[in-house]
């Protein structure tokens, strides 16, 4: 079930720091998470398992762009489509605000992660040079389409 969340608390921030400690090699504090989810510039979608968060979503709204903070899905749940389910919500957000683009940074090798924004109709726009530890990041944007 994915839910978009405004209100943090400690049990939530905690379940999010679980799950950036998993994947990332820098994970941000429960405190950085917590502030950023109380903070009306930020804003995080949740999928909950058995009540349990096992993949977020978290956006910095930056003008009248999107950033992309991170995206995570714990390991035992990956490949089941929940990345896409979130980015979903994302987009559907997107479409129905003000907003004109979505930008994200991706690790170079993340070739699943690529994919996913691609046929989401993102693109590859540049490249951060060293922007994790030993290695490049892509950089990747969406712009909104008017009709």
């Amino acid at each position: 079930m994915i839910e978009m969340i405004s209100k943090c608390d400690e049990k939530v921030a905690k379940q999010l720091q679980e799950i950036e400690d998993e994947i990332f090699t820098t994970a941000w504090p429960s405190e950085t998470i917590n502030q950023k989810i109380n903070n009306k510039e930020f804003k995080y979608w949740t999928f909950k398992e058995d009540e349990k968060i096992v993949a977020y979503l978290g956006i910095q709204f930056i003008n009248d762009f999107i950033e992309i903070l991170g995206i995570g899905v714990i390991e035992e749940f990956r490949n089941r489509g929940i990345a896409k389910q979130l980015m979903n919500e994302l987009m559907d957000y997107f479409n129905k605000s003000t907003y004109i683009k979505i930008l994200l940074e991706v690790r170079e090798s993340n070739s699943a992660a690529k994919n996913l924004y691609t046929n989401l109709g993102f693109i590859k726009v540049s490249k951060r040079k060293n922007y994790y530890k030993n290695e490049d990041a892509d950089i990747y944007l969406k712009e909104k389409i008017y009709a």
